[in-house]
């Protein structure tokens, strides 16, 4: 189980960093293709950089999903009880 989760961390962690660095360049480039005037650039980093980035998105929104099943506590470990004053 433990190999499991492991991987879906590497998984959440190289999709997030592809996504992030996706959409650095698909805005960079964007704003140079904006001030050079060259509508061709705008539709080569939308048709290029926008798909792999939805991609990677949705697949880091899964892990993350997955990620927020906690591991079960040992048997021997009791929860701790809240104290009232």
């Amino acid at each position: 189980m433990h190999q499991i989760r492991r991987t879906t961390e590497i998984i959440f962690v190289l999709t997030l960093a592809a996504l992030l660095l996706g959409g650095v360049a698909l805005v960079a480039g964007q704003a140079i293709a904006l001030v050079a005037g060259q509508g061709a650039w705008l539709e080569f980093f939308n048709d290029s950089i926008k798909t792999p980035m939805c991609l990677s998105a949705s697949m880091c929104a899964i892990a993350g999903f997955l990620l927020n099943y906690k591991r079960h506590q040992k048997q021997g470990q009791a929860p701790q009880k809240a104290t009232s004053r």
